[in-house]
């Protein structure tokens, strides 16, 4: 029986493992999918300013 129930417990190791893998996936998915809105954010807010946007005061 013991060898029953370490197979189990490896079994159940490895399902809590996976699972902690895919919250893990789903988290950096969500960070990207957030830092690739503010970065289109920003060329959009860079690219609606008035004159010459080329040169942008990095001093102001």
């Amino acid at each position: 029986m013991d060898s029953i129930a370490g197979l189990v417990s490896a079994a159940i190791s490895m399902q809590q493992q996976k699972a902690a893998q895919q919250v893990n996936i789903a988290v950096l998915s969500k960070a990207q999918d957030v830092q690739k809105q503010q970065g289109e954010a920003a060329l959009q807010l860079l690219n609606s300013t008035p004159g010459n946007s080329s040169r942008l005061d990095v001093y102001a």
